[in-house]
């Protein structure tokens, strides 16, 4: 499977990244194992918040906030709901060999789909080496290390893997989201058209092909988005 990979700049502010570095310098970080079933004992080699940290709330806040101020990011996940966000980290000699995220999550006893995955890096990537983010697709591993306070979005059913740290610490927020549009191709439509209608309006204005474009993404969206 291979979907659409989005990255985005700057999801979050200066001041909100120094607050989640410092969630992090005061976080009792436990064994990844945590929240990994039994078959990805051998592949799981991190450590994150514990589910029972009180800070988690706060990560969520932070970086939920931020997501839910992203224009683009909305237009892209059609979130309806963004769950089981944490704080990961990464030493030397860790990593996670490739794996698929669950399908079905539980965060706070709510039951929630995972349609799409994210990580919102916080190292510097000078910081670490290794510690790529490697998603397979039909041509090989497309890799990726991005500037802090970035993030890369992907569909949650794609096989990837952790590269092994070898120097430093790597840091991120991982979550996932449940979409309106659980369809990859038909939120990839939905992107499209919600692309094609900002430049239209940028070159045109609120013209008659302005107006068609978002008449079809509306009609688009109550066919496929589910409530």
């Amino acid at each position: 499977m291979h979907g659409m990979l989005q990255t985005f700049a700057e999801i979050i502010t200066p001041a909100e990244h120094a607050e989640l570095l410092s969630i992090a310098g005061g976080t009792q970080f436990v064994s990844g194992l945590e929240s990994a079933s039994a078959r990805l004992v051998d592949t799981k080699h991190n450590e994150q918040m514990a589910r029972t940290d009180p800070a988690i709330a706060q990560v969520a806040k932070i970086v939920g906030g931020a997501l839910a101020r992203h224009s683009a990011f909305r237009a892209a996940a059609l979130p309806r709901q963004m769950h089981s966000l944490r704080l990961s980290r990464y030493g030397v000699g860790m990593r996670y060999g490739k794996h698929v995220d669950a399908a079905l999550m539980v965060d706070g006893g709510v039951h929630a789909r995972a349609d799409l995955s994210f990580t919102l890096f916080l190292s510097d990537p000078s910081s670490y080496q290794g510690g790529e983010l490697c998603l397979e697709s039909g041509s090989g591993d497309t890799c990726f290390k991005l500037p802090a306070r970035h993030l890369l979005c992907y569909p949650t059913g794609q096989l990837h893997e952790v590269r092994e740290v070898t120097e430093g610490e790597r840091l991120v927020v991982i979550g996932w989201v449940q979409s309106y549009v659980r369809d990859t191709t038909q939120r990839e439509t939905l992107w499209d058209l919600s692309v094609a209608m900002e430049l239209v309006h940028a070159a045109e204005g609120k013209s008659r092909a302005y107006d068609l474009l978002v008449k079809s993404h509306a009609s688009l969206l109550r066919q496929w988005g589910e409530v």
